[in-house]
């Protein structure tokens, strides 16, 4: 299905959609930091890795191998700083794994480039989509027992504090959910899979939960940023899929 204003954000208004997208971001970025943050230099830091995800990502939503991956190393690397810098520890393996992921995507996109540069993804099997749903319910089913494991050593990844959101779901299970769904969508996009970005519009909106119940409101306008691209970034892949294997 074709839908025209999609068409042109991606197509002939692309540069105009990147500045204009930015732009509201980095504002909204910037009000929450100032409205929201005691701005201290922990929180200055969380507000420039923020900017430099939103190059990061918009750039891997349009296919750009050296300014996604390569701001992509920048920003996840940023991200296991902030969570050095703020005692948790065990939160530095997703953004340390999507720190690799970018490494190795960075050198893997490039031999998959089209005439314009641009990364050319390729559409999933059944046995991708089975394989990749198999992962995040492995991942769901052993991940309290990892954690439980680090937890020992003192490097739990989640802290099971008892809350719950709307008074249902444990906080906890959020937690483990999101973590899941993030690393499979990082690795499916690495993977060039077109289908990822399904995949983080359902992390994203998890992730969006985590960071307004722990009051990370940076972060939680970032995932709101990060929404809509992901939309951009589902249409422009298949757009360019359809292409390619026509």
């Amino acid at each position: 299905m074709r839908i025209q204003l999609l068409d042109n954000l991606t197509g002939k208004w692309s540069l105009q959609w990147i500045v204009t997208w930015f732009t509201l971001g980095a504002i909204a970025l910037i009000t929450g930091f100032w409205t929201t943050t005691d701005h201290t230099t922990l929180d200055w830091f969380y507000l420039a890795v923020a900017l430099v995800g939103l190059v990061c990502v918009v750039s891997l939503s349009f296919r750009k191998n050296v300014l996604g991956n390569g701001f992509g190393i920048l920003a996840t690397a940023g991200e296991v700083g902030v969570q050095a810098t703020s005692g948790a520890v065990g939160l530095m393996m997703a953004p340390l794994f999507n720190f690799f992921t970018h490494v190795y995507g960075l050198f893997y996109w490039s031999k998959n480039t089209d005439p314009d540069g641009n990364m050319v993804p390729k559409s999933a099997t059944k046995w991708v989509w089975i394989g990749t749903l198999a992962f995040i319910a492995i991942g769901l089913a052993l991940f309290p027992t990892v954690n439980n494991l680090l937890a020992e050593h003192g490097y739990a990844i989640i802290e099971n504090d008892n809350k719950k959101f709307l008074n249902v779901i444990d906080f906890y299970w959020i937690n483990v959910l999101v973590f899941v769904l993030f690393i499979t969508a990082q690795a499916t996009m690495i993977l060039r899979y077109s289908f990822n970005w399904w995949i983080w519009l359902a992390a994203n909106f998890v992730g969006l939960v985590v960071n307004l119940m722990s009051g990370n409101y940076i972060f939680a306008i970032q995932t709101m940023v990060y929404q809509i691209n992901a939309i951009i970034g589902l249409y422009e892949w298949h757009r360019s899929e359809q292409k390619h294997h026509q």
